[in-house]
């Protein structure tokens, strides 16, 4: 057994992280994430998302965003594959820090849990943060719970982001707008484009703001969308309505606006005079139905009435024969 193992060595150092879904940041998360500063130091403070869009609709960037909007550095949200895999961390960990998971009071019996013990009688990995005498991480690592708050906009409760995204589409613009300036400040504009893009506002016209530089790009951006929407559905009516609500839309950028015509729409549709090729499906014709007996009889007597009983009743092809002297 070595020295340090008898003695576990004494972190000199922390290093917080908050993972999480963030789908998206909210003031629930921001005031977590508050709470990790105050309890840590800013410096020290990380917070953690994948870019997992399987099952929800905001990638990385999108949260990193939004984020960025709420108060958090930039430099400060990481994207990991596992969140709570301690070696995700490793270039934040020096040989004398300990390492700090922080999680909302609301998770405390969801998974991964501290005081574990292993099937082979040890103790697991993460153990509970009391705020005294922690190891540093290659020995253990810590789950620290510090409270959330719930946050109230249009009239309603919020308590988590899959309330949040269920109630935004239902909310007017000018309920999105103030919800949004509570959210993240400043930024209120481009986050009110980017939560309608990732959930379901179908007049929301750009998704990040970035992509709209000027008029070219905005065109451009436009241009795919539309050639999205033509690859989905097959309704004319329905992208009549999408052009039809584009058109008089702002986009904002870097103090700039950029106002959706409709100029801008013909210039854009230039692309639809050729036919985009459509995938072609070869049918076989139906196979003929087998006459009956008494279908074949019919047609014999009647190619008889005019080449005789004995041609009409050895001919190989009566149907042939029949168009040949009646006509069809």
């Amino acid at each position: 057994m070595l020295l340090r193992q008898i003695f576990e060595a004494k972190a000199r150092k922390v290093v917080a992280v908050m993972p999480g879904g963030f789908h998206p940041f909210h003031p629930g998360h921001k005031s977590l994430y508050d709470w990790a500063v105050k309890t840590f130091g800013q410096s020290n403070v990380y917070v953690a998302a994948t870019n997992d869009t399987k099952a929800r609709p905001f990638p990385f960037e999108v949260k990193k965003k939004l984020a960025a909007m709420a108060g958090v550095p930039e430099s400060n949200f990481m994207q990991v594959k596992s969140p709570f895999n301690n070696r995700e961390y490793a270039g934040l960990l020096d040989a004398d820090t300990a390492l700090v998971f922080v999680r909302s009071e609301k998770d405390k019996s969801e998974q991964p849990l501290p005081d574990q013990t292993k099937k082979n009688g040890e103790p697991g990995y993460l153990r509970s943060y009391t705020g005294k005498d922690l190891n540093t991480s290659d020995e253990m690592g810590y789950m620290a719970y510090g409270p959330t708050i719930n946050f109230d906009f249009s009239g309603m409760q919020i308590k988590s982001a899959s309330e949040l995204r269920a109630t935004w589409p239902e909310m007017s613009d000018e309920d999105k707008l103030t919800a949004a300036k509570l959210m993240y400040g400043n930024g209120a504009e481009a986050a009110v484009q980017l939560l309608n893009q990732a959930l379901g506002d179908s007049e929301a016209p750009v998704g990040e703001s970035e992509v709209v530089l000027d008029k070219t790009s905005l065109r451009t951006y436009i241009r795919d969308m539309i050639i999205d929407h033509i690859n989905q559905i097959d309704d004319i009516k329905k992208l009549s309505e999408v052009l039809y609500n584009l058109v008089g839309k702002q986009v904002k950028h870097r103090g700039q606006r950029f106002t959706v015509t409709d100029e801008d729409i013909t210039e854009i549709l230039g692309f639809a005079t050729r036919t985009p090729k459509r995938n072609v499906v070869k049918r076989r014709p139906p196979e003929p139905e087998d006459d009956s007996v008494r279908d074949k009889l019919q047609k014999r007597r009647k190619l008889a009435s005019k080449v005789g009983v004995d041609k009409a009743f050895t001919s190989k092809n009566v149907d042939k024969d029949l168009n040949k002297y009646f006509g069809k």
